[in-house]
């Protein structure tokens, strides 16, 4: 990796790289920058008691030991470092524990010689809490060792001891309250819907409906937030699917393709897509179409589509669903209604966890007039920063973030786009915030988005 990381971080437009730099006081520092735990009154919201201390954790992260995946990871790290500057965390922190190898000797040394007893949950909970599960270190790992599943194994004996970020805790509370992360309730969400109908008349001068908890074929799953901050990715959505005469629905019990539970652990994750089973049958549909987020897709595609099979219901991707309608004709578009140099970042779980490298590319290039790649794209791309829950609004844990997505932000700016494009819920919510901070001429788009203004209606 021909890159200097003092470089990347010292360019930041922000002249604030000299100051950052300085934070980097020693090798183990950014442990003190954590996530606060959650109360015990939020833990019961999501059946969870605090309970366990470091004998607790010992016995249960030894227990994984029985497991292959997690064996071969723990035996076969030859301590090369060659994963240590491709991680992201590491980029942005300088700390050793906050890199791929540096993370895992934390619970290597509890693997190694199970008789150990000084084992620091607090150190353990805040580096494990920092990793984004993102999977770039086993791109570039000689022996393909995956550290984001350590990170989820130590996440899951953390979890089911109640230790675990407050942030966390409470999207996944609100999950099981009303089906989605915002805590939208039936209510909110029909009158979004309306708003949402009306603006489309406005724009199109069409009747554009966006159905509600109705029978259909179609199952559109959109992120909560397609629904209250996205709303031109919820349009794309929409265009689409009524421009295709498609008998399609969503639904206020489930209304969210992201899923925090892979952020939790696997209870969580398969509560939270067994939710969006359950409505499908319920509504009699034959297809789910996923949107746009990149860790619910990796839910979805390895978990959901096959509880969705059993039953006979198909599931797809709306860019897989999109292309497949733009190669047959069945939609026209303008590509000069995007008339603009266009950079497309691939969200960590599309290209490493999803499978979905090729449908975004075609489809942008199919609706937009220019595009440019980055250095670092498809497998190789850099995380956002704010995957793996991060996305807490913290002061201290803010400017953290900042710098933990400032590599995927400094290539995609180097690229000379005007636009940088990803769709993934939680990319929508992180670049904008990384853009500002850095003060880079850069604009954040999800690809539906560019879909929607492109499309003839």
């Amino acid at each position: 990796m021909k890159y200097s990381i003092r470089d990347i971080i010292l360019e930041s437009p922000s002249g604030k790289g000299e100051e950052w730099l300085k934070r980097q006081k020693s090798l183990e520092w950014s442990y003190e920058i954590n996530e606060r735990l959650a109360k015990d009154e939020q833990l019961e919201k999501i059946f969870l008691k605090r309970e366990g201390k470091e004998k607790d954790f010992l016995d249960a992260f030894l227990k994984l030991g029985n497991t292959k995946a997690l064996r071969n990871f723990m035996e076969t790290c030859m301590h090369c470092g060659i994963c240590i500057d491709k991680c992201h965390m590491f980029i942005s922190t300088g700390d050793i524990n906050n890199s791929p190898v540096g993370r895992a000797e934390l619970v290597r040394r509890i693997y190694k010689d199970p008789r150990v007893k000084n084992v620091d949950l607090s150190k353990i909970y805040s580096y494990y809490y920092q990793c984004t599960e993102c999977r770039r270190c086993a791109v570039f790992c000689p022996n393909g060792i995956d550290q984001s599943e350590i990170t989820r194994n130590v996440r899951n004996v953390l979890t089911s001891m109640g230790i675990i970020p407050e942030y966390v805790v409470t999207t996944l509370a609100q999950v099981y309250r009303v089906g989605n992360n915002l805590g939208l309730n039936e209510k909110a969400i029909a009158s979004v819907v309306n708003f949402l109908e009306d603006d489309l008349k406005e724009e199109t001068g069409k009747e554009l409906r966006i159905p509600l908890n109705s029978k259909a074929d179609f199952l559109l799953i959109p992120s909560s937030t397609d629904l209250f901050v996205n709303t031109d990715t919820m349009k794309g959505y929409t265009k689409v699917l009524n421009a295709l005469n498609k008998k399609w629905t969503i639904s206020s019990r489930a209304t969210e393709a992201a899923n925090f539970g892979l952020f939790a652990s696997e209870k969580y994750l398969r509560d939270f897509g067994n939710f969006v089973v359950d409505e499908a049958i319920s509504l009699g549909v034959k297809t789910v179409v996923w949107g746009e987020c990149g860790h619910g897709w990796r839910s979805a595609s390895n978990y959901v589509r096959y509880e969705l099979a059993k039953n006979g219901i198909e599931l797809m991707h709306i860019h897989q669903f999109t292309l497949k309608a733009l190669e047959r004709g069945q939609l026209k578009v303008d590509k000069n209604k995007n008339d603009d140099l266009f950079n497309y970042h691939d969200p960590c779980n599309y290209a490493r966890g999803g499978n979905l490298v090729n449908e975004p590319r075609e489809i942008l290039k199919m609706v937009v007039r220019e595009t440019v790649e980055a250095k670092y794209t498809k497998e190789e791309t850099f995380c956002c920063g704010a995957g793996g829950g991060l996305l807490a609004d913290e002061k201290n844990w803010n400017e953290f973030r900042a710098w933990a997505g400032w590599p995927a932000v400094y290539y995609s700016w180097k690229t000379g786009a005007s636009y940088m494009i990803s769709p993934c819920a939680i990319d929508k919510a992180q670049f904008p915030y990384v853009i500002d901070y850095h003060k880079v001429p850069l604009k954040m788009k999800g690809l539906m988005d560019l879909v929607g203004y492109a499309l003839e209606i």
